[in-house]
């Protein structure tokens, strides 16, 4: 790799050695680069120019190389079993609610450079009606977007100063190549298993009620099935995470994972 990186250097007058290692870096840190991203301008267009160097540089190491002209962004993905991580399962959830809005954004031609809009607020209404569960605190909902933001999945926008809370958000492209289609239909399994199972629980509970007065109060239906620090596998993508007891278990979702490598190479 040394004496390939030397011979496009040697026939290049833009590009320098460290360039190349500021661009690799960039990716390691990031996941994904857009072109229009000021901060990633210079690396995108250095990756893009010489994708055949980078491709077989990330494949060494067991990551592959992903390039969207059309989209104007490129990115990684690692391999086999390391691109699986344990994430919680709100933050699957929240991943399924952004790759369906982005879908239907898409098919209702509202999106612009292959980009979606969307606010917090409505994005908390989707996953409450969605998945069934508490909509996360103004915390936890911080953390979320923090690690959405961090692998380029989403990107932050300034709120208004009239409704501070409410943020503005961006779904990049790269959604979905992070939320594939067997994510989505195990994460929709998932709710709808526990959605039927609430059903089930709430209709024998009226049945068996002496009276409206003493019929018990209706569960929440995914909102119970896991604790914060319960985890469960997600499918190919890069944030998902909860066990919600054995259901959440039996629909085992997997993840791509960034975080590993990208501590690694701080390191």
């Amino acid at each position: 790799m040394l004496g390939d990186l030397q011979k496009i250097i040697g026939r290049s007058d833009q590009y320098q050695e460290e360039d190349f290692v500021h661009a690799a870096n960039m990716l390691l840190v990031n996941q994904f680069l857009y072109a229009e991203r000021s901060g990633h301008r210079d690396s995108y267009f250095l990756v893009a120019s010489q994708v055949d160097y980078f491709s077989n540089l990330f494949a060494a190491i067991g990551w592959t190389l992903i390039y969207q002209p059309d989209e104007a962004y490129l990115g990684i993905l690692p391999k086999g079993e390391e691109r699986f991580m344990r994430l919680k399962l709100d933050e699957s959830l929240f991943l399924l609610c952004l790759r369906q809005q982005y879908e239907q954004k898409l098919e209702a031609f509202d999106v612009e450079a292959g980009r979606a809009y969307i606010t917090t607020d409505d994005l908390l209404t989707l996953y409450e009606n969605l998945t069934g569960r508490e909509i996360p605190n103004e915390t936890r909902l911080k953390e979320l977007l923090s690690l959405f933001s961090r692998h380029g999945v989403i990107e932050r926008g300034k709120p208004h100063e009239t409704d501070p809370k409410n943020i503005p958000l961006t779904i990049n492209p790269a959604i979905r190549q992070v939320v594939v289609e067997d994510f989505i239909g195990q994460l929709e399994a998932l709710c709808e298993e526990r959605g039927d199972e609430l059903a089930a629980k709430a209709s024998a509970a009226e049945e068996q009620a002496p009276a409206p007065a003493d019929t018990p109060e209706q569960t929440d239906t995914v909102a119970n099935a896991t604790d914060d620090g319960d985890t469960a596998s997600v499918p190919e993508t890069e944030t998902a995470d909860g066990n919600a007891e054995s259901a959440a278990e039996d629909t085992a979702t997997e993840a791509n994972n960034t975080d590993t490598a990208v501590e690694e190479n701080r390191s």
